[in-house]
């Protein structure tokens, strides 16, 4: 088992890889969207639809959605940036959410009636997949090498790893009981810790590369960090509520040894919008060299 993970994790980082260096703006669109839409797919388990014919109508809605946003974006063959006001909108509509799940996920599960039923978590399904989906692609857009796409995952990722090794050796208190008994709060702040290191080492290429950084932008960038790494918890803690309340181990099985799609993108659904929306207000008029 932990062979066909690391194994799946190894392929997962080289396609990633290839897919945000090697390609255009527009070729890394078109795969995030690929990749969305599986993740679109499993969501629909997360609403409870059983019917094949049910999921893909959903599926459609979605695309429908994505090329609405697209075109209202200006996310099209040659263009060589987004339209930046419906960016921020749609990063902006993220953060609210992501607040407003935090309320759902302090009082699960005195509230599952309230919102367990499949047109509110398709709507849910809404408001979460597509600002992440066209966070990524501006992230990309604005660093067209990939860097702050991989700067994202990079924070994502530490914070989890710091919270899994810390968590094993101190983690008493449990963070969410009740929806995820491996978290502890040991482990959300050893994650915050790692975090906030990496964060601090980002600034250098950031002041280099992006444009000189007063101290106040220095540490607003990394408060924000640190709002990015309680977010990804968030997505994490949120997706665990969904699939609590469908009985679910696993949003899918495409991954060997992973699960779904959304079980490896969970926190970054939280954590994209977010992160793009404090960089374009601290860099909005950066020119990428």
């Amino acid at each position: 088992m932990l062979k066909t993970r690391v194994l799946t994790a190894l392929v997962m980082l080289l396609v990633l890889y290839v897919a945000t260096v090697w390609s255009t703006p527009l070729q890394f669109a078109l795969f995030i969207s690929a990749v969305l839409l599986v993740g679109v797919y499993e969501w629909t388990g997360l609403m409870g639809l059983r019917h094949p014919a049910a999921r893909v109508v959903y599926l459609l809605i979605f695309l429908l959605a994505m090329v609405g946003i697209a075109r209202i974006a200006h996310l099209q063959a040659g263009s060589t940036e987004l339209a930046r006001t419906p960016v921020l909108l749609s990063s902006a509509l993220g953060v609210l959410f992501w607040l407003f799940a935090f309320v759902l996920i302090r009082h699960y599960p005195d509230n599952e009636p309230r919102w367990a039923v499949w047109p509110r978590t398709g709507l849910m399904g809404l408001l979460v997949l597509l600002p992440t989906w066209l966070a990524l692609i501006q992230l990309k857009y604005l660093e067209t090498h990939g860097a702050l796409v991989f700067a994202l995952i990079a924070l994502v990722s530490i914070a989890d790893i710091g919270a899994y090794f810390s968590g094993r050796a101190w983690g008493r208190a449990k963070l969410a009981p009740k929806l995820s008994p491996g978290k502890s709060w040991a482990g959300f702040w050893g994650g915050m810790v790692c975090c906030f290191f990496l964060a601090l080492l980002l600034l250098y290429p950031l002041h280099h590369f992006v444009g000189p950084l007063s101290l106040g932008q220095g540490l607003a960038a990394l408060l924000a960090a640190m709002v990015v790494a309680v977010f990804s918890v968030l997505g994490d803690l949120f997706e665990s509520m969904l699939k609590r309340s469908q009985g679910l181990k696993d949003s899918g099985r495409i991954l060997p040894g992973h699960g779904g799609v959304l079980d490896r993108i969970d926190s970054l659904t939280a954590a994209a919008p977010v992160f793009l929306f404090f960089f374009m207000l601290l860099f909005a008029d950066v020119s990428w060299p």
